[in-house]
This record gives structure tokens, sequence and C-alpha cells, in this order.
């Protein structure tokens, strides 16, 4: 059998959920796929789950046991060099997707030789239908439409991509670390050449509370984004298109920082002189001039919040100023 798609599921302690993803990739309408899970040294019953699947199907199913915890990416490293499909897609083990959703994508990724196909979602928590981009992504990748690429970033899971493009390209995803599929997705983005755009809502985001992501946002920020952007800053001056992206691919590291910065003014802190200090020398180890980003001056002239966050850079004091403004 040929394989079409290669699906890889990162799997850490979520036997509450498994049996729902496990089912939807049973009855997914395309016959010509392979699932790979990767068991991320899970301390509940995932791992015997997941035995149970490959002993039903076990052409299709295969079950990697990893010796230590590397996080989803290391988890998704481990798992793509095990693919033989022409497309490969990841999910999470906590969501799940329609019956024809790798079907409709993998005719829509044929169908013009699409590096990527980005489809609609569904959110459980906000009840309704999301969509990251609109038709006018579709076809050959402009400066522009990169551009909007960076700025949007997206979801991991909500994309088919060309297996040759992840292969050819020798990208893998930093281990043991939140955000490791911003890194990964912006380092594809300055390599993919054609993108097609599927309009419908194919898969569930169910956005558990428990997730990795969620459990590190909580923990550790400044060391976190201090990992971040050292790393994707240094992938990123790796890629030919550096220079011309520069200040989109700052912008995404100004995120970064942005909502720990936000989180933190939010709440009323007795040390926010400190704060602001402390926040502003870690940024400029990275990005020396960020109070003059093109992109985020934009955002912040609609958001006060971000109007203090640049304001931080050059006057420490006005930006206090400013966020008190704000609070009252």
């Amino acid at each position: 059998m040929k394989c079409k798609v290669s699906v890889i599921i990162p799997v850490y302690n979520s036997e509450k959920y498994l049996k729902r993803v496990i089912l939807s990739l049973k009855e997914q309408t395309l016959k010509e796929m392979e699932f790979i899970f990767v068991d991320d040294c899970s301390t509940d019953n995932s791992l015997n789950i997941l035995y149970e699947f490959e002993k039903i199907d076990p052409e299709r199913v295969l079950v990697i046991k990893l010796d230590e915890n590397l996080g989803p990416g290391g988890a998704r490293n481990a798992a793509l060099q095990y693919t033989s499909g022409e497309y490969i897609a990841f999910a999470d083990s906590d969501d799940y997707m329609d019956k024809n959703t790798y079907e409709l994508m993998y005719e829509k990724a044929k169908e013009d030789d699409y590096d990527i196909v980005d489809c609609g979602y569904y959110s459980e928590r906000k009840n309704k239908d999301m969509y990251l981009w609109n038709k006018s992504m579709e076809g050959e990748v402009t400066l522009e439409k990169r551009v909007m690429m960076f700025i949007t970033c997206g979801f991991l899971w909500s994309k088919l991509y060309k297996s040759d493009v992840i292969r050819n390209s020798g990208i893998q995803f930093i281990e043991r670390l939140q955000y490791e599929d911003v890194d990964f997705l912006n380092r594809l983005y300055c390599r993919i050449h054609k993108v097609g755009i599927l309009d419908k809502p194919l898969y569930h985001y169910c956005n558990n509370e428990d997730s990795f992501t969620n459990k590190g946002k909580r923990n550790g920020f400044f060391k976190i984004n201090d990992i971040f952007s050292s790393k994707y800053l240094d992938n990123m001056r790796r890629e030919n298109n550096f220079e011309i992206l520069r200040p989109v691919i700052e912008n995404v590291v100004l995120g970064i920082w942005f909502d720990m910065f936000k989180t933190y003014v939010a709440v009323e802190n007795k040390n926010m002189d400190d704060f602001l200090k402390i926040i502003d020398k870690e940024i400029k180890k990275y990005i020396p001039d960020y109070g003059h980003n093109l992109f985020f001056e934009e955002q912040a002239k609609k958001d006060k919040v971000k109007a203090a966050f640049l304001m931080n850079c050059y006057d420490r004091n006005k930006a206090k100023r400013l966020i008190d403004a704000i609070s009252v």
C-alpha cells in the first residue's frame, strides 16, 4: 500500500482523550494512511491504549516509546524519521478530526501540487468555526503572503505538509520547550512556494488545560522566553530570507515577550519598576531596538498595553505612567 498521509501524534498522559482521537483516525475515509504515536514517557495508561490500537491495525499503526521525556517537539522529531507518506500531518492527542479530514486535504494538496494545505477548525472552547487564512492566501507565495504567515503563524495541526519539503529542509523541532511549533512553522514558511486553502472546519481543537503548553505557560516565563528567543533567532538567521523578513521575524519574538508583559501588568504588582527594567534588559539581548519594530508599532497604535511595552524600550518612566493610567 502506497502511503498518502502520515499522521504524527505525540502522547503524554492522555488516557482521558486517546480513545476519541484513535476513533477519529480509524474512521478516516482516506485509507492509505499511517498513524505514528510517540509516547513521551507517560505515567498513566496511555501506552497500553496505544499498544491495543497497534495490535488491531499493525499495518498502519506504529507506537514509539521514548526512554526520556523530550516534550512534543522531541516526540515529533522521533516520529519524522519513520514517515513514509507523500504528505505529513500533525495532530494533538487531546483533539480529534472529522472522518473525511485527510481525504479532503490530500485531494486539495494534489489539486495543484501544494507544499502546504491549511484548513479551518472548530474551537470546542469558543464553540465556533475558526479560520486562519482565507482564499486570498492560496497559490504562489509572494513576499506579502510570507509576511502574513509570520504575523498569523497558525497551528501545526490544521495543515497538511508535502513530505519532501520537510525532509529536504532538514528542519527539526526544538525539544523540551514551548513554542516549538512557532519555530518549526516559521522556518517552513521561509521555504514553501505554494499554499492551498480548504475553507472547511475539519479539525476539532479542544485546548485541554492539562496540556504541555498550558502547563508550561504558567511556569518559568523568563527562562522559556529566553531559550526560545535564542534558539528561534539562531535558526532564522540561517534562512536565506532572514534580512528581508527580519522585522516580522523579530515581531514574533516580541509577541512572545508581550504575552508575559501583558499577563504581569494585568495584576497590581508592587515590583512593577523592577519588572519593566528586567524585561527591557532581556529583550534587548536579542533585539536592541525593539521599540521601533514597524509591525509591532502598527499594532501599538490601537493597543495601549502594546504602546507601553514598546515605550519601555526607551523611556521606562513614561511606560510606567501609561500602565498606571490604563489600570485606573
